[in-house]
């Protein structure tokens, strides 16, 4: 079969040239001539939306919306099974060996026992595989969650040897609600009571996330910029290794708390540090060094290699023989994981009086799971090419946290690195999730008694190794100031905060102080004084292309932001700079004689010093004057041309005007109107003509106030003012100066 010519884009030598005829003319008859062509929308009645929502409820419908909760039941009408499930099988079965360790490192990174982070690998999972609409993502337990989740039970049920920090009753509610269970799973009344609180978290995360499914409310992670995330997840990543310090040395320093909490840890860490026990600290190091030398060849042999090495199962298991065989818990008395049991604990409803002190723990571990999450279900669904269905997805990861948390299971949301694995390893479908709950429904069933002997060392190792990459963020920080001072300030400011205050308040610290560099930027941007290039219809800043020439009698101004009332007084300031028009001075302090702007910004064409010098100092040329930027603070008494007789405001920024906004733009054209000076619009955006309509400005401005284009305004200023004074366009000093071709 001949093969399709390649179609090639040669670049042109010579320049291409158009020549536009038509008249200038303002926006309104514009939209007299257009009136027959525009598009109208009726909008609906709320009359209307009933009938319409009324008449979509048919049992069809109905079944329809149902079956669009549960994505699972479309995807396996059609899976392939000869083609996808070789692969899903394999996948499914290395991502559940991976959980099962994993889910264990980060059940104690939360402050809980091993066996809860089985449940949370379990029956998140199996919610989000029959809800969620990613094929690649990989829910579970996760590093940044388990560590806010800790936060929570820590504060509620401190450690064993403390008194409990809840109220007597709360505590007895606990333990009541929890008898059964606890003589089922054979763990103390300590570790119940906080697998409670961890269980209330999820359920109020589960219910944030829900809401924010329900109500379109996903938006609100747009407010967690990059670099904030980044500064967040690598805050965490020094927290969760120094949360893991202790049970790699096997010591056992005091709680720390309060402002400064990492510096109190390690402050902590060091004044016991005395106390290590050697045999847990070489099981740490061997752990690191394998573990870390499985991660180097994972990542750069990763095209060679089908299947990534599985170094944590591997490890995992030497350590279990090891720690069985040599007894490592009574000879060296090396911590080790302990009470596994098997099975599932009965259903309990979370405990709801503490809701209020966990609520703030909660929206926000809601709200870094809906970032994590959607964050990674858009890059694999870019990559793989399908599409995600956001409030879906939204529905998903409530369910995910709501209904395990009748089964003490905490938070939950999606990890990078077991996704990672589970795209290596030839994941095609969603099917991957059935096949890694059956792996870790037989683990809990059956082999979670196996998992006794592992050392809690060789979890805190694990839990190390897998924050490398996140840590290593930490060293592009260098690049990010290069190329953004805001988004660096961003980084900075939430890194230090939740190292400072905690995760929680360093996090709202660093979403507020984000939030504040945008709005400074608006009430305070650059602004244009701008100008015609060469005769044509190309206008840009003086400060910018030296080629720039201005335009007798008017000024055209850009002010590079929406216009509201935080920055209107702001606008007004460098509106006057540029124009050298204060509106509020009377018109007397304006008048005298003027000089003509069209002298500014321009090129001697004199070769003679000499010449040059005698024909500015006779005041033909101002050697002093350069083009006027009005980011610039002018020096008091410092002159402007005052020969202006139209104002343009080019608008094609301003997005959106408040109330205050328009009403100073009214109050502007009548005292510009008292100095015989005109404000023209030009470039104004539908919403924002629609809000100068609402508010009567065009009333005031006439259908002359508002142009199509700057040029259209250029050349309807131009004209008014030949018509006015037809000398004024002839004695321009042609012949000192010289404009060169751009």
């Amino acid at each position: 079969m001949a093969s399709e010519p390649e179609l090639k884009i040669e670049s042109m030598d010579k320049d291409i040239r158009y020549v536009i005829d038509r008249p200038a003319q303002p926006t309104s008859r514009f939209d007299a001539q257009m009136e027959g062509s525009k598009v109208e929308r009726p909008q609906p009645t709320l009359r209307s939306r009933t009938a319409k929502c009324i008449k979509k409820c048919t049992a069809k419908q109905v079944a329809k919306s149902f079956a669009g909760c549960f994505p699972f039941v479309n995807w396996l009408r059609s899976y392939k099974v000869r083609e996808w499930l070789p692969s899903d099988l394999v996948s499914g079965i290395t991502v559940g060996i991976v959980h099962i360790p994993q889910s264990m490192a980060f059940s104690i990174l939360a402050g809980l026992a091993p066996v809860f982070g089985l449940y949370t690998s379990f029956y998140p999972v199996l919610f989000y595989t029959l809800m969620g609409t990613s094929r690649h993502i990989s829910i579970g337990s996760f590093a940044v969650t388990s560590l806010l989740t800790q936060t929570a039970v820590v504060r509620l049920v401190p450690a064993e040897v403390q008194l409990p920090a809840i109220e007597a009753t709360t505590i007895a509610s606990l333990v009541g609600a929890a008898n059964e269970t606890t003589n089922m799973l054979g763990l103390p009344d300590f570790e119940i009571r906080r697998a409670n609180v961890a269980a209330a978290v999820a359920f109020l995360v589960g219910i944030f996330q829900i809401a924010f499914g329900i109500f379109h409310l996903g938006f609100v992670t747009s407010f967690l910029s990059a670099p904030l995330i980044k500064a967040l997840t690598s805050a965490a990543a020094v927290f969760v290794v120094t949360s893991q310090i202790p049970n790699c040395l096997g010591i056992a320093p005091a709680a720390a708390g309060g402002v400064g909490l990492i510096v109190r840890q390690w402050i902590e860490i060091f004044r016991v540090i005395s106390n290590t026990n050697v045999a847990t600290l070489i099981i740490s190091i061997i752990c690191i060094i394998l573990l870390t030398l499985g991660r180097h060849i994972n990542i750069n042999y990763k095209e060679k290699l089908k299947v990534p090495i599985p170094t944590e199962v591997f490890v995992v298991i030497i350590a279990i023989l090891a720690s069985g065989f040599g007894k490592f818990n009574e000879n060296y008395q090396v911590i080790i994981v302990d009470n596994v049991p098997t099975g599932f604990p009965a259903p309990v409803v979370p405990d709801l009086s503490i809701l209020p002190d966990i609520i703030g723990d909660a929206f926000s571990i809601a709200i870094v799971g809906l970032v994590i999450n959607i964050s990674l279900s858009k890059m694999y669904g870019l990559r793989f090419g399908y599409e995600i269905e956001p409030n879906q997805e939204l529905l998903a990861y409530g369910m995910a946290n709501f209904v395990p948390s009748f089964f003490f299971c905490f938070p939950s949301a999606a990890a990078l690195a077991r996704c990672e694995i589970q795209v290596n390893s030839g994941g095609k479908t969603q099917m991957v999730g059935f096949i890694t709950i059956i792996v870790i429904l037989i683990t809990i069933l059956v082999l979670g008694p196996v998992f006794e002997p592992l050392p809690r060392s060789v979890l805190g190792a694990i839990i190390i190794v897998g924050l490398f990459g996140i840590l290593a963020q930490i060293g592009t920080v260098g690049e990010l100031y290069r190329k953004s001072k805001f988004d660096f300030a961003v980084w900075f400011v939430t890194f230090g905060s939740i190292l400072i205050f905690g995760i929680s308040i360093g996090l709202l610290i660093g979403v507020v102080f984000a939030i504040l560099t945008v709005i400074g930027r608006t009430q305070r941007p650059t602004c244009e004084k701008l100008g015609n290039i060469l005769s044509s219809d190309i206008y840009r800043s003086f400060s910018k292309y030296a080629t720039v020439t201005p335009q007798k009698g008017l000024v055209i101004f850009k002010f590079n932001s929406i216009l509201y009332y935080a920055n209107k007084d702001f606008f007004l300031e460098k509106l006057q700079k540029a124009t050298g028009i204060n509106p509020d001075e009377p018109r007397e302090a304006h008048d005298g004689p003027q000089k003509d702007e069209r002298l500014e910004s321009v090129t001697c064409a004199n070769t003679s010093m000499n010449v040059c010098e005698s024909q500015c100092k006779e005041g033909k040329i101002d050697t002093g004057k350069t083009a006027f930027n009005p980011n610039e603070e002018q020096e008091e008494g410092q002159e402007t041309s005052t020969a202006v007789k139209y104002v343009i405001i080019d608008c094609s920024p301003f997005s959106f005007m408040d109330l205050p906004a328009v009403e100073m733009l009214k109050s502007l054209w009548k005292k510009y109107n008292k100095l015989g000076v005109t404000l023209l619009l030009v470039n104004v955006y539908y919403e924002v003509r629609d809000m100068l309509i609402t508010n009567e400005y065009y009333d005031l401005a006439g259908d002359n106030g508002e142009f199509l284009t700057i040029h259209d305004a250029v050349v309807y200023c131009q004209a008014d003012l030949d018509q006015k004074d037809e000398s004024a366009s002839k004695d321009p000093p042609t012949e000192l100066f010289q404009v060169s071709d751009l």
